[in-house]
C-alpha cells in the first residue's frame, strides 16, 4: 500500500467534508455583515457631537455639584449626546460621593477601563468579520479546485463548471464581507477614540484638581 496515496485520499476526503460547513459559515457571516452594516449606518446617522456645549455644561455642572446636584445632573445629561459619552456620564451620576479622594479617583479610573473594554468588545464584531471573511472565502475557493481539476482531467465539464462556480462565488462573498468589516472597524475605531477622548476630558473637568 502506498502511504502517500492513502494520505492524499484522506486529505482530499477531509477537505471535501469541510466544503459545506465552510459555505454555511460564509452565508452566516454575510448575514451577520448585513446586520452589522445596518447598525453601523444607523449609528453614523445618530452620532452628534458639540464639544463646546459639552465643555460649557460640564464646567457649570462641576460648580453646581455641591450646591444643586439635581440641576448639575440635568446639565450633564443634556450636554452629552454620543452613546458611550452619555452612558459614562449616567454611570458617574449614579455614584455616591466618597470621602477619600483617592478612592474617588480609583473608582473613576476603574469605570474608564470598563468603558475601554466595552468599546473594544464592540469593535471585535466587525474585526472578526474583517479577518474571518477572507479566510472562509479562500477556503471556499481552494476546496472545490480539487474536484474541478479532476473533472477537467476526466473531461467532465459539468463537474468542472459547478466547482468553479462555488470557488468564485465564495471568493466574492468572503472578500465583500471582509471589506465591509474592515471599513466598519476602521471608522468605528476613530469614532470611539474620539468618544474616549471626550470621556477623559469631561472626567478631568468634573474631578480634576
Amino acid at each position: 500500500m502506498d502511504i502517500s496515496l492513502v494520505l492524499q485520499s484522506l486529505i482530499y476526503l477531509i477537505s471535501r467534508l469541510m466544503l459545506y460547513p465552510v459555505m454555511i459559515l460564509l452565508i452566516i457571516l454575510v448575514v451577520w455583515t448585513i446586520f452589522e452594516l445596518g447598525g453601523f449606518v444607523y449609528e453614523g446617522i445618530s452620532r452628534k457631537r458639540n464639544l463646546s456645549r459639552m465643555e460649557e455644561g460640564t464646567i457649570r455642572a462641576r460648580y453646581l455639584m455641591d450646591e444643586n446636584q439635581a440641576e448639575a445632573h440635568d446639565l450633564l445629561n443634556r450636554c452629552n449626546s454620543n452613546r458611550y459619552v452619555r452612558e459614562f456620564v449616567q454611570d458617574i451620576l449614579r455614584f455616591k460621593k466618597l470621602p477619600d479622594p483617592r478612592l474617588e479617583r480609583a473608582r473613576i479610573e476603574k469605570l474608564l477601563h470598563d468603558y475601554n473594554t466595552k468599546i473594544t468588545k464592540r469593535l471585535e464584531k466587525a474585526g472578526i468579520i474583517a479577518r474571518v471573511g477572507p479566510m472562509l472565502g479562500l477556503m471556499g475557493t481552494l476546496i472545490p479546485m480539487g474536484p474541478a481539476l479532476l473533472g477537467l482531467v476526466n473531461g467532465d465539464m459539468q463537474t468542472l463548471a459547478n466547482n468553479l462556480i462555488i470557488a468564485f462565488g465564495t471568493t466574492v462573498l468572503g472578500l465583500c464581507a471582509g471589506g465591509v468589516g474592515y471599513v466598519i472597524v476602521t471608522i468605528r475605531s476613530r469614532w470611539y477614540d474620539q468618544d474616549m477622548s471626550d470621556i477623559e476630558y469631561l472626567t478631568e473637568i468634573l474631578y480634576g484638581n
